[in-house]
């Protein structure tokens, strides 16, 4: 298993965990339900975790797909700047849902209100993490650039590589 590998297997982590972490929290902060609320928390703060090594893939990942057909190099550089903001608002969101846990034992009000906090920072991370991983997927799926040259010159990979096929037999 290579970089690259590992990069796209671990990315899907910390989009969805913030994504599905909102409502759950959201509904135990609405709901009054702790039990809803500290699995929310927990949502965020494994999400927030998660992000670490995803960013730290995603080098060494570039290095095995940068000469590929059809990588776009542009999308890598924006994919690779967008990341670093999510992971920066991961992590924060992760160390306020690990305070209003940590408080949760403590102080209940204060468990409340950053349990808030950490809901308005998932909020953040989330849409950071959806732009982060939409550009991701520019980086080699070149019908969501827009770009139509690049399509076409897919096309053209694809009509070769199918010639070729059809030669072989």
């Amino acid at each position: 298993m290579d970089a690259a590998h590992l990069h796209l297997m671990l990315n899907h982590i910390p989009l969805l965990g913030t994504v599905f972490g909102l409502p759950v929290l959201l509904a135990g902060i609405l709901l009054k339900n702790n039990a809803l609320r500290i699995a929310g928390l927990l949502m965020l703060l494994v999400a927030a975790l998660a992000a670490i090594p995803v960013y730290l893939t995603g080098e060494p990942a570039e290095e095995i797909v940068e000469n590929l057909p059809g990588v776009g190099h542009d999308q890598i550089e924006a994919h690779e700047d967008f990341a670093m903001f999510a992971l920066i608002s991961a992590i924060i969101t992760g160390v306020i849902a690990a305070a209003a846990l940590a408080f949760d034992w403590m102080r209940k009000q204060a468990a409340a209100l950053l349990s808030a906090v950490a809901l308005v920072a998932a909020l953040v991370t989330a849409g950071l993490m959806g732009q982060t991983a939409n550009l991701g997927g520019e980086i080699r799926h070149t019908e969501l650039r827009g770009d139509q040259a690049a399509v076409q010159a897919d096309n053209k990979i694809d009509t070769k590589k199918q010639e070729k096929d059809d030669d072989d037999h």
